[in-house]
């Protein structure tokens, strides 16, 4: 297995592992190829986008996707997606990419990793594992239009 940077032309084969993984329990979100791909393509577009994919030869097995973010004492990086490919979790793939990720974002001086996930979701036991903490912090939103 190798890890290297996201580019452009990764997009539609990661896009096809997150319709895998994210239309399936517990989420079944309902997402289509296109969307996926418009999501992606959305995110790696910010120019302090950093996108980290794990391969075995020429085949993917899961993506981690985020940016750098300024903040009054540093830069942090704010993951937005991480995905392995669903017959291959719980092998380690998720492990050996969020080190691999870790190592590139400390040489470019980023501090902490930020993220959010569900609190009975299967990623926040894995994040835990892997040393992520909880923070006092809560998500918000507004319907817009309603």
């Amino acid at each position: 297995m190798q890890t290297r940077p996201i580019t452009p032309a990764d997009i539609p084969r990661l896009a096809a592992i997150f319709v895998e993984v994210f239309n399936a329990p517990p989420w079944q979100d309902g997402w289509t190829l296109d969307t996926a791909i418009e999501r992606l393509e959305a995110l790696a577009a910010n120019p302090h986008s950093r996108g980290f994919a794990i391969w075995e030869q020429d085949q993917p097995l899961g993506f981690a996707l985020g940016a750098r973010e300024r903040w009054n004492d540093g830069w942090f990086f704010s993951l937005r997606e991480l995905c392995i490919a669903r017959n291959r979790q719980r092998e380690g793939v998720g492990r050996r990419l969020i080190d691999a990720m870790c190592a590139d974002l400390l040489e470019e001086g980023i501090s902490s990793i930020n993220l959010q996930t569900g609190l009975d979701a299967p990623a926040h036991s894995f994040f835990a594992k892997l040393g992520f903490s909880e923070m006092p912090l809560v998500t918000m939103g507004k319907l817009l239009g309603h």
